[in-house]
């Protein structure tokens, strides 16, 4: 149906929606169009704009039509900053930015279960980062989502698309790639083909001359290398972003990672490095003899019942963007944080070894002490970390959040059994007020559907 210039799918026959303008319950044969909706289970709801004639409803894909121009812009460089602005529109168009490697699916497919009883999740409020009181509907439409699917005691209970992705789409989720490394890492620790404590150039000799020289496997996972390194390099080096003409950045991820310096000790306190995650995939590269594409494959994508492809942006010389490059389905991401809630299992069979994931949620004291508690200032309060690769909200409660860059999120809460998983195109990378207003949401969400667990 098509309805104010939108075209409207639903399954199974009935929505049931909720917003500021209108309550009801319609057969979907009926034209309607909320401002938001409540998505009620076993319903998949999705909405396709028409954007100005750029959809292609054949092939499910925009038309590449200056894509590189609108989804990235590289900022001219300056005598005060040089950096690399993603568009709102870049999580959709990762494959037009640069080629890619495929992250093959499977045979098998875990079923996402869905609820036999419709929850109610929209109308829920809570404040934002201003202290104004909003409804979950209305902050997912005002802050640019594209996705969210909730998995409650292991069955889907909401799942809601909007305006250009539907459950085929595969979105960018940036920096929750990371988190794909890490379990990769993680299994190959498992296989003795890497060790935690082994120095880095042991596997990858042409380290020795560089600033990572002497860090070890597990120092590179809480990012507590002593070697800076940033997104902006990573971008720079990938020639996404024009680098300072009196500041030149190696040719490629592997070549950068070659030339960063060394400032501080090894083991010190954590600081966010786009570098130590790139090292780490290089490691899985090295010593499997595989593309990273093929190593997540292998590993973790086919192990825990992937639905489709999955893909990983690579730069010019071939190499994987391994700290941000990765796109999959809403579906797909919510089926790895229900391995991570699972203890690292899926369908009664360990993928991601369940000691790791243990010690992901819970830390250690060495680790909350190396914490400065840097993330946009939010986690500045004691019993918060990053561990492997994850951020770590709540060391008691084992709550952990993977995080990309532009409002992407899994969100896992193993007392009240909960995944929620987003996807968003906001027009900045980093917007502390949009991440802080999610926070709140999603605890807003665990405390409606599992009180007890508080």
């Amino acid at each position: 149906m098509h309805v104010n210039g939108h075209r409207l799918y639903a399954r199974n026959g009935i929505c049931s929606a909720r917003c500021s303008r209108l309550n009801f319950s319609a057969d979907t044969s009926k034209s309607f169009w909320p401002k938001h909706c409540h998505i009620e289970p076993r319903l998949s709801f999705h909405v396709h704009h028409r954007l100005a004639g750029r959809w292609t409803p054949k092939s499910s894909q925009y038309r590449q039509r200056s894509l590189l121009s609108q989804a990235v812009t590289a900022q001219q460089p300056s005598e005060n900053k040089n950096t690399m602005m993603m568009g709102q529109n870049a999580p959709l168009f990762m494959r037009e930015l640069a080629g890619t490697q495929r992250i093959g699916r499977g045979e098998t497919v875990s079923p996402l279960s869905n609820a036999n009883q419709p929850t109610d999740l929209m109308g829920i409020t809570f404040k934002d980062a201003s202290g104004t009181s909003t409804c979950l509907g209305d902050y997912m439409q005002a802050n640019d989502t594209d996705g969210f699917l909730v998995m409650h005691e292991g069955q889907n209970i909401t799942e809601f698309y909007a305006d250009s992705i539907n459950p085929s789409t595969s979105h960018g989720i940036a920096s929750i790639t990371r988190n794909f490394i890490a379990s990769c890492v993680a299994v190959l620790i498992q296989r003795k083909q890497l060790d935690m404590d082994t120095p880095v150039e042991q596997y990858m000799p042409d380290l020795k001359s560089s600033g990572y020289a002497g860090a070890t496997v597990g120092q590179l996972l809480d990012m507590r290398s002593g070697v800076s390194s940033s997104m902006i390099l990573t971008a720079q080096a990938m020639r996404w972003s024009q680098p300072d003409p009196a500041k030149p950045v190696a040719d490629g991820i592997k070549a950068l990672l070659l030339t960063l310096p060394k400032d501080t000790e090894h083991g010190g306190k954590f600081k966010y490095r786009a570098g130590d995650t790139d090292v780490l995939g290089c490691l899985c590269e090295a010593v499997t003899g595989k593309s990273m594409g093929e190593v997540i494959s292998e590993l973790i994508w086919q192990p825990m019942g992937a639905q489709q492809d999955a893909e990983i942006v690579v730069d010019q010389k071939r190499t994987p963007m391994y700290s941000g490059g990765m796109s999959a389905t809403l579906r797909d991401a919510a089926r790895f944080g229900y391995l991570w809630l699972n203890d690292g299992s899926s369908n009664g069979k360990e993928v991601v070894p369940a000691a790791f994931v243990h010690g992901t949620r819970h830390g250690n004291e060495d680790v909350m002490q190396a914490f400065s508690g840097n993330f946009f200032g939010l986690l500045d309060s004691p019993g918060k970390m990053y561990h492997n690769q994850t951020w770590n909200l709540d060391e008691k409660r084992g709550t952990i959040l993977m995080y990309g860059a532009g409002g992407n999120f899994i969100y896992i809460d193993p007392p009240a059994q909960l995944v929620c998983t987003v996807q968003s195109h906001w027009p900045g990378p980093f917007m502390p007020d949009r991440v802080q207003g999610w926070f709140s949401a999603l605890e807003a969400v665990r405390a409606k559907l599992a009180p007890q667990t508080l």
